[in-house]
């Protein structure tokens, strides 16, 4: 194990563990769930070294830009991956926003009053958003039992039955069932791509890859507001194209989702090393220098060392997410998806539509689309500066820009907002939010994949984004209130309400908020099992890394 957070580097003892496993201990295991046939494979016996085991690769001291330049198949096939995001981000504003298509008032319409009653609008969205919470909550015992690809098949079919259920959707509870599979599939990709994408990509590019899922569902959001948008002034009555539209993309996705290998980890963690070897050479084989025998050998000492540390510390069974130090590394996964709901998310985003209605703006439409190219600017610069900058910076400080943005708004509330300068500032307040939060949620995705362990990391990552999820519906539910509700009537002046929560969750992730990047895993599960500063993880030069430097410089020498 481990020693002493409070151990000189000088005298700071290398990671050691007792090798080989016995059989027996190897049977017993239930971390993992192995199948049979897995717990009749060899123990796992990664090279020691003289007792130290290697959880660095020398590939991971490379610079950001050698690494791209040296990793081209696996940026393509990452960037690939990420594309399937966009028809995510395509459905979920294109439900959201055909309700007030003409045509699929008049199909969905009551026939007495001529509008579709509030009652239904309220389950579209509320099963929606429960559809996400119950898709990220049951989809991770797939994706760690039977792998990350086969989730993705599963994503692929309970898509496939959304879109075919919205194509022949003629009343409200055929709709009603629409949204759930929508909002299923939204959840469990949420939760299964940004896992992935932190699993094949080299440990320099993980924070590019996986914030290249948020700019491609950004940006099916903004096509789906301008399809919109536009078949409305030619053709207002036609609710039924848009819809048509989804089934090339949902095409495409299978596609790729069949081609996708397995995640290397996730056959490592299996004890299917020469699966995850082949991977390897698929992806990497081709670059001169690389090792597939190192990777192996890191994941292998990474995965036995896990294995060793929750056995030793009781954190096994289907909880261990929620206890020892697993309960930490949960909150602190959650926190950057939690704190963006408090920082007002619901009002510059989900409702923004709602909000600049209610704020007297003439062209709310013209609205959103500036603030998803506002989204797609953020998610650009974020994805290019995430490994360069780090997690934490990029997190806590945007989040309190928004806080500032979302006071700026509760402020103007005082006054004449109506007013064209006053509107403006509206207008641009409400950008700077979005600016801020978009890059900032973004990367709380990396922290989800990141932060767990390696044998928690699915189940970690869903019930994660399941509790964020669950805050999120209460204020979806809560902020119309909020703005526009009989009892309160705040409109704009709903800023002071997330300035004051936002500043709160500003402030514990500054102090949860750890620096993961560039970090590996065994170094990150290294930095939590001493307990070292969570403010002070990218300071501290860990026994991986000394180790990793020892092993590397002497083959250099030899």
């Amino acid at each position: 194990m481990f020693t002493s957070a409070k151990s000189s580097p000088s005298q700071r003892a290398l990671p050691t563990i007792d090798l080989p496993m016995t059989q027996e201990k190897a049977d017993a295991e239930t971390v993992e769930n192995r199948t049979t046939a897995e717990q009749n494979a060899p123990p796992l016996e990664p090279k020691t070294d003289g007792g130290a085991l290697l959880m660095r690769t020398k590939d991971d001291d490379r610079s950001i830009w050698q690494t791209a330049q040296r990793h081209k198949l696996a940026v393509f096939i990452g960037l690939t991956t990420s594309f399937c995001a966009s028809l995510d981000g395509y459905q979920i504003n294109l439900n959201g926003g055909i309700i007030a298509n003409d045509g699929f008032v008049q199909q969905f319409a009551d026939s007495e009053t001529g509008i579709i009653a509030g009652k239904y609008i309220s389950a579209w969205s509320g099963i929606q958003s429960a559809g996400q919470t119950v898709g990220q909550i049951l989809l991770q015992y797939v994706t760690e039992g039977l792998g990350r690809k086969p989730a993705f098949i599963i994503i692929w079919v309970v898509l496939v039955a959304s879109i075919f259920t919205e194509t022949f959707a003629s009343s409200w509870d055929h709709w009603l069932v629409a949204k759930l599979l929508s909002g299923m599939g939204v959840g469990m990709l949420q939760s299964t791509m940004p896992l992935y994408l932190s699993e094949i990509a080299p440990t320099q590019l993980k924070g590019f890859f996986i914030n290249a899922y948020s700019f491609w569902f950004v940006l099916g959001q903004l096509f789906a507001s301008v399809a919109l948008e536009r078949l409305g002034g030619v053709d207002p009555m036609n609710y039924k194209t848009p819809i048509y539209t989804q089934w090339p993309m949902v095409g495409l996705i299978g596609i790729v989702f069949f081609l996708l290998p397995e995640s290397p980890w996730w056959l490592a963690s299996k004890g299917k090393f020469n699966e995850a070897a082949k991977v390897l050479h698929i992806c990497n084989g081709h670059i001169e220098g690389y090792d597939v025998d190192e990777h192996i050998e890191v994941m292998s000492a990474t995965i036995v060392t896990e294995r060793q540390i929750a056995e030793q510390n009781k954190e096994i069974g289907k909880w261990a997410v929620f206890k020892g130090r697993n309960l930490l590394r949960f909150i602190i996964s959650a926190w950057p998806k939690i704190a963006q709901q408090f920082v007002g998310l619901a009002v510059f985003n989900t409702n923004a539509v709602y909000f600049f209605q209610n704020a007297g703006n003439e062209n709310p439409f013209l609205v959103t689309v500036i603030l998803s190219c506002v989204q797609l600017i953020s998610m650009i610069l974020t994805a290019t500066l995430t490994d360069k900058l780090g997690r934490r910076p990029l997190t806590v400080y945007p989040y309190g820009v928004t806080v500032i943005s979302v006071l700026c708004l509760g402020i103007i509330g005082c006054f004449d907002y109506t007013a064209k300068e006053t509107s403006s500032l509206l207008v641009f307040f409400a950008c700077l939010a979005t600016f801020s939060t978009t890059g900032a949620s973004a990367i709380g995705y990396a922290y989800t994949a990141e932060i767990p362990q390696q044998r928690l990391r699915a189940r970690t990552a869903g019930w994660a984004l399941a509790l964020s999820n669950a805050i999120g519906i209460m204020f979806s539910f809560c902020t119309p209130l909020m703005i526009n509700g009989s009892a309160t009537h705040w409109g704009v002046k709903t800023g002071f309400f997330f300035a004051g929560t936002g500043a709160v969750a500003v402030v514990i992730a500054w102090f949860i908020l750890p620096e993961v990047t560039r970090r590996t895993p065994g170094e990150i599960d290294e930095l939590f099992e001493k307990r070292v500063n969570l403010r002070k993880f990218d300071k501290y030069v860990t026994e991986v890394q000394i180790h990793s430097d020892e092993v590397h410089g002497e083959k250099g020498t030899a």
